[in-house]
Formats: structure tokens, C-alpha cells, sequence
């Protein structure tokens, strides 16, 4: 008889759930309470391709706040914005009330410029706040425990929400 214990599997959703899930949550903003419940309640797939997460007023009176999430294509912003729906119910489930959901083609990240955007047909830089050392290191520990395929983007991801959440309130 072989009594040898077998490694628990673990899911990518298990792994942000725990890295998301921590003892700092209440000391978040609403925005990025929604930024993790996004990167909690989806797959591999979502968060890889997901550069930005944050939430907008919504134009309605008293409607709850508008989802804005950042991806790095086309294709998947249509993709994602077919299953709406789906992702209003998973965010909801997970205590995220938002009245509705709107996929954007992201911009890409830099430390130096942040993202490329037209504006009367040239392309102008839009300065993004960099990080401090300790939103940096945040992050880093945030990350650490994510498998390796996985760590890079989501690292990137969550910088560039942070950045981007810095420049709107700023």
C-alpha cells in the first residue's frame, strides 16, 4: 500500500483569491476592491489580458459606478463584452455592484510615458504617475506566490491600474 501524499492541486483562482483576498482589503478604495474582485472571480484567460481595471460615475442619476477594463486587443475586448453579462454576475456574487461593464483596448504601460493615445491625428504621450518603491513592493509581494507564467502579467496588470487609479485621482 502506497501512502505517499500526492501535492495539492492548486487553480490560478485559488492563488489570487488568497493574494487578493488579505487582511489589507478594507483599507482599499472602491476601485480597487473592484480591480481585485475582477482578477478573483475570472481565469487565467481574463487577467492575462487585462492591463487595467477601474470604475467611472455613471451617467445615470444614483446608478451604481460604470466597470472599465483595460485589455491588450480588439478582439478581446468584443469577446469579452459578448459575455457581459456573465462577468456582471461573477462581480456581483462577489459583492461588486456595478451597473455595467465596458471593455477598452488598453493602452500599454511604460514607466517613462504611459500609454500612446490619437489625439488630433498624432499620437501624443499620456503621462501615467510612476509607482512609489512601496506600491512596487506591494505588488511584487502580491505576485510572488503566482505560478511563474503568470506572474509578469499580472504584475503588469496591476501596475497599470494602480497608475492609472493615481492619475485619476490626482
Amino acid at each position: 500500500m502506497n501512502l505517499r501524499r500526492e501535492p495539492a492541486e492548486t487553480s490560478a483562482g485559488d492563488l489570487v483569491r488568497a493574494i487578493f483576498g488579505g487582511k489589507n482589503a478594507a483599507a482599499l478604495s472602491a476601485a480597487q476592491r473592484a480591480a481585485r474582485a475582477w482578477y478573483a472571480v475570472n481565469g487565467d484567460r481574463e487577467r492575462a489580458h487585462t492591463t487595467g481595471v477601474w470604475l467611472r460615475k455613471s451617467t445615470a442619476a444614483k446608478a451604481d459606478p460604470v466597470m472599465v477594463v483595460s485589455v491588450d486587443s480588439g478582439l478581446l475586448a468584443a469577446d469579452l463584452g459578448a459575455n457581459k453579462d456573465l462577468y456582471l454576475s461573477r462581480l456581483a456574487n462577489r459583492g461588486v455592484r456595478v451597473s455595467d461593464i465596458r471593455f477598452q483596448v488598453g493602452r500599454r504601460m511604460t514607466e517613462k510615458g504611459g500609454g500612446r493615445s490619437e489625439k488630433g491625428g498624432r499620437k501624443t504621450e499620456r503621462e501615467l504617475p510612476p509607482l512609489s518603491e512601496r506600491e512596487r513592493a506591494e505588488v511584487e509581494r502580491a505576485v510572488a506566490h503566482l505560478p511563474e507564467e503568470l506572474r509578469k502579467s499580472a504584475s503588469r496588470a496591476m501596475c497599470a491600474s494602480l497608475r492609472q487609479n493615481k492619475a485619476r485621482h490626482t
